[in-house]
């Protein structure tokens, strides 16, 4: 009840009081806004984890002769706009007084987006490359993580600041549990499903797309002037008592290490490709390696997301404790990077049992024909050994340890690094880091399907361990950035140490 009271309170702490930046309305009105912001965090890793599993069995079903390497494309169209959209957005953020025109904007794009998903059945003709579309406008609606990621460095003390990310991070994961969750349910509807009012067909695929769009209405509605309103409370803390003139001295004077910034930036790029790469295999090596069909896939990938999603929403809340038992630096390095490292090794396959072979199984009750096993296209099914799901799901726990904690440590570090200044540019970098490595993720189907498990696994495996070994060399580097400020404007900002005050 206490974390709880923490997570939903909006009463101002006496400390808080102490500081003297803002008023007890103000500071309501703060964490109002920055509720809203979760909620959005929620709302595009809910759109994310909910189509994880669905979309190669829906692009199948859209188009039957459409290949596994069409799928890398559905993949990565969103990393490809958010790349190209996130620098400008974040430059434009950087003039603008408020976040709200941007965010409505992508929250139009998110519903749209949704929407034609959902019709995609209804259209006769090029089916897989209007759900291409869909997913490009769903794409530029993940643009506003650039624009959220630098509010929340604006809205928060740095006191706040990693407690803050970390409840983000966990709403974000929400999202991914919520959609993992709500996929097996939606698979019950099946492949038939019914007609709704006798003008679309609702079925697993396309109720997912009408769901989300619902969602993003409500999201549009708290983007209101009377629900979310701007605050900059990082600046007023670093300029405490200084006046508005002496706000740019203060950030133009933090000096900026671009060793640790460029760490980060590996970091966080490094655990958007991995993840993003067994995402968009999961389905692949369950209906290669496993023998499933599509509703078998959808359903027990389903529970395992889950699962895995549980497992980062305990460590979310356990973040801020071994915060404060251990460096944010070793939490990262081992916590993140060494898991990552291991879960890429324990996916090699061994042993000498053969991979299913290839099948069309027959459905008697609807006529339809469905293909189970590892296509004969895939020459080396026929002496690499299967994947275990004991390795499997050891191997997608140990991701989502790692991506749990590394994400929102290394968003969080990186923040501290660049200190007080305008982030909105700095937090496009972040996010073009994140989306090329996410472009680059779903082309891993492309190795898999042509060099098989070996190869695939093996340089993730590489990979993970080099740039695992880089941020051990210099993990010590980590530490935020101090201004250099005069001696009367120093004690003032002494709050800027987060190794005086461990977030």
């Amino acid at each position: 009840m206490g974390l709880l009271g923490k997570l939903f309170g909006l009463k101002q702490s006496g400390s808080d009081r102490l500081l003297g930046l803002e008023s007890a309305s103000e500071y309501r009105e703060r964490w109002i806004s920055i509720r809203v912001i979760y909620y959005m965090g929620f709302l595009i890793y809910l759109a994310f984890g909910i189509v994880a599993t669905s979309l190669w069995p829906y692009l199948r079903n859209l188009d039957p002769d459409a290949e596994k390497v069409f799928l890398t494309y559905v993949f990565a169209i969103p990393s490809v706009l958010q790349l190209v959209c996130s620098p400008l957005f974040g430059w434009w953020n950087n003039k603008l007084d408020s976040i709200r025109v941007p965010m409505m904007f992508f929250l139009v794009a998110f519903i749209v987006g949704h929407v034609v998903y959902a019709v995609i059945e209804e259209i006769h003709v090029y089916k897989k490359h209007v759900l291409l579309l869909s997913r490009a406008l769903i794409g530029m609606s993940t643009v506003s993580c650039t624009i959220y990621r630098a509010y929340m460095s604006s809205a928060t003390t740095v006191a706040e600041r990693t407690k803050a990310m970390s409840f983000l991070s966990l709403a974000q994961t929400g999202g991914l549990l919520a959609g993992s969750a709500l996929q097996p349910i939606f698979s019950l509807l099946g492949e038939e499903g019914f007609h709704l009012i006798g003008l679309f067909r609702v079925n697993m695929y396309t109720a997912i797309g009408w769901f989300c769009a619902v969602l993003g209405c409500i999201n549009l509605v708290l983007m209101m002037p009377f629900i979310f309103k701007d605050h900059q409370i990082a600046l007023k803390e670093a300029v405490k008592g200084h006046g508005v003139k002496a706000s740019k001295a203060v950030w133009k004077s933090a000096k900026l290490e671009f060793l640790p910034i460029n760490l980060m930036l590996a970091a966080f790029a490094l655990l958007m490709f991995i993840y993003t790469a067994l995402q968009t295999l999961l389905s692949p090596i369950a209906l290669d390696q496993f023998g499933w069909n599509n509703e078998e896939s959808l359903f027990y990938l389903g529970i395992l997301m889950t699962v895995g999603a549980l497992i980062s929403c305990i460590l979310f809340l356990l973040l801020d404790p071994m915060c404060k038992r251990f460096s944010e630096s070793n939490v990262l390095v081992y916590g993140a990077m060494f898991a990552l490292f291991v879960s890429q090794v324990v996916l090699i396959p061994f042993g000498k049992e053969p991979i299913t072979s290839f099948l069309n199984v027959s459905n008697s009750t609807n006529n339809i024909t469905t293909s189970i096993g590892c296509p004969p296209t895939q020459e080396w099914c026929q002496w690499i050994p299967p994947i275990g799901k004991v390795q499997f799901t050891i191997s997608y726990t140990l991701l989502c340890i790692s991506f749990s904690i590394g994400t929102t440590l290394s968003q969080a570090v990186f923040s501290k690094l660049l200190g007080p200044r305008p982030q909105g540019t700095w937090m496009a970098l972040l996010t073009c880091a994140g989306s090329f490595a996410r472009i680059l993720g779903p082309g891993s189907v492309t190795l898999y399907v042509i060099f098989g498990t070996y190869w695939t696994f093996g340089a993730g495996s590489v990979l993970t361990g080099l740039v695992f070994l880089w941020m051990w060399i210099y993990r010590h580097s980590l530490d935020p950035v101090k201004p250099a400020v005069q001696p009367d404007l120093a004690e003032e900002l002494k709050v800027l140490n987060s190794t005086k005050l461990r977030q």
